[in-house]
């Protein structure tokens, strides 16, 4: 029986959330079944990622905007590989994968929504446009992957899937990397952080969606009353420099740090005390599973697709993101509660199992296998 011959396609050069997604399917997929490539951007930290892992890269362009010789490009690909099964992943390869369904019928087209961020754009021509784009490209998949349930409910709602032929299969990590729980001495000793700091950290990029700014100002009152607390943020993105600018003025540049972007994050999750987690909206996000794994206590958003991973006050402590004295009590009641931590720590440990990549990875087996039998 030959090989199901698939792509996995997706645009950006980085490693985001829909890019670790990818190295997660083909890292575990059955090799003697599946025969699978990746196309994305080229030249950046993906690639390098992708082809460590032994599997074929192609670089490929997929502006926001569609032109015909992008398009024609990811045809050029199609028809030099004739690949059985396109995985699309998120909006804009999305758009792309499922224009080729439309122009080779033969081809089977699944798609992953990695969120539906375009729901929280202000701009109703924006939202709208968005939305009437994804709604047609429907009509073009043949089978449509979700992160969570509420994600699931909100597609069908907005009629940018068809419920009976779509699936929620959540994200999956590596459990085992992450299970080293000894704090990394030596990178407490390169942060010049002593050993009786408390420290609260927080991994992600910095945008108005990761609501960094909240974790400040409630850094602002809880040093006032706990002096030895740490923040350290880990991540980079456009309004970085606006946190750091933010910190200054409030006079915290001794109690925040602010490290970029890096490529260890289990060893800095082995030196916080507590992790908060404060976004404003949310798919299923990797460092919330990172951090259950690494057995920390959790201070998260009181989210709808967090919520399907974390429980309140028995994995993970949930707060209003526009409320930083829910922030600050959240904090506060684990500075001062070990038995509280140690709960947290061990119930997240154990409800993290479940997303363990190579059982997870089984579903989009299932997924292949149906979908191009059909």
């Amino acid at each position: 029986m030959s090989k199901i011959k698939i792509l996995e396609l997706i645009d950006g050069g980085f490693l985001g959330g829909g890019q670790t997604n990818v190295l997660s399917i083909v890292k575990n997929i059955d090799k003697e079944k599946f025969d699978v490539s990746v196309a994305a951007r080229g030249g950046g930290k993906f690639e390098t990622a992708v082809k460590k892992l032994g599997i074929p890269f192609y670089p490929i362009e997929m502006p926001k905007f569609l032109r015909t010789k992008y398009l024609r490009n990811v045809q050029d690909l199609y028809d030099r590989e004739k690949f059985d099964l396109i995985h699309s992943h998120g909006g804009i390869a999305g758009f792309y994968g499922r224009l080729i369904k439309k122009h080779n019928p033969q081809i089977k087209s699944v798609h992953t929504i990695h969120g539906i961020h375009y729901i929280h754009i202000n701009k109703f021509v924006v939202r709208n446009f968005s939305k009437t784009i994804e709604q047609y490209l429907v009509q073009f998949t043949d089978k449509t992957i979700c992160e969570t349930r509420s994600d699931f409910i909100t597609a069908v709602d907005l009629k940018i899937t068809d419920e009976l032929k779509t699936v929620v299969i959540p994200n999956g990590i590596d459990i085992s990397e992450f299970s080293v729980h000894e704090k990394n001495k030596k990178l407490l000793e390169d942060l010049r952080l002593e050993q009786d700091n408390f420290v609260i950290g927080n991994i992600s990029r910095f945008d108005v969606q990761k609501n960094q700014k909240l974790i400040i100002q409630a850094a602002y009152y809880l040093v006032k009353k706990y002096p030895e607390m740490r923040f350290v943020f880990v991540g980079a993105g456009e309004h970085l420099k606006r946190m750091m600018e933010y910190t200054r003025l409030a006079g915290l540049g001794k109690y925040i740090l602010f490290l970029g972007e890096k490529e260890n994050t289990k060893d800095f999750y082995s030196i916080f005390d507590v992790f908060v987690f404060p976004s404003f909206w949310e798919g299923l996000p990797y460092v919330l599973l990172e951090a259950m794994a690494s057995k920390l206590p959790i201070i998260c958003s009181d989210l709808p697709g967090l919520n399907e991973v974390i429980t309140d006050n028995f994995s993970a402590l949930t707060v209003n993101p526009h409320d930083v004295d829910e922030l600050f009590n959240s904090i506060t009641n684990l500075y001062n509660d070990e038995e509280l931590r140690c709960k947290l720590m061990v119930n997240a440990h154990d409800a993290v199992q479940k997303f363990d990549e190579k059982k997870l990875v089984k579903d989009y087996e299932n997924v292949y296998t149906e979908v191009t039998a059909n």
